[in-house]
């Protein structure tokens, strides 16, 4: 096995090696076929945008207006998405919880507006699994007292 004292890169895997544990913080995953040797920069930045672009570029017209800043607000008091607006709910939930800010904000082609955000797909099935989940009564019920 190559030893490699770069701490801002991850050791070689070589045919034959097992993995290994990294002092260093990894980002993603890194497979490799037998006889390869992979090398991958620990300490890359995941994004290559600034954080107010990237957020900018991310959010549709229709969820930054100020209203819907107030929404975001609550939303984020209560831990339902994180500084990005990104949501912290099990897809059902995040679901629900955009067909409520959609019905508040009058948003009519909500799916397409909360995929395009949340970067996800088929949110309509999501949001029919929520209704097939008894666990997402308490926060439907919760989402239309503190969104409103």
């Amino acid at each position: 096995m190559e030893e490699n004292k770069d701490k801002n890169v991850v050791n070689h895997f070589e045919a034959g090696s097992n993995c290994q544990v990294f002092n260093a913080p990894v980002s993603g995953c890194v497979f490799a076929m037998p006889g390869s040797t992979v090398t991958q920069n620990a300490l890359q930045p995941v994004r290559d945008l600034p954080e107010e672009e990237s957020k900018a570029q991310e959010q549709p017209a229709e969820l930054a207006m100020p209203r819907a800043q107030e929404l975001w607000a609550v939303a984020q008091e209560e831990g339902w998405v994180d500084e990005h607006l990104q949501p912290l709910l099990s897809r059902p939930m995040a679901a629900l919880l955009a067909d409520r800010m959609a019905e508040v904000l009058g948003i009519k082609a909500k799916w397409k507006v909360f995929e395009k955000m949340w970067h996800r797909k088929n949110m309509r099935n999501d949001y029919n699994t929520a209704l097939d989940q008894q666990q997402c009564d308490e926060y439907r019920k919760k989402f239309r007292r503190l969104i409103n």
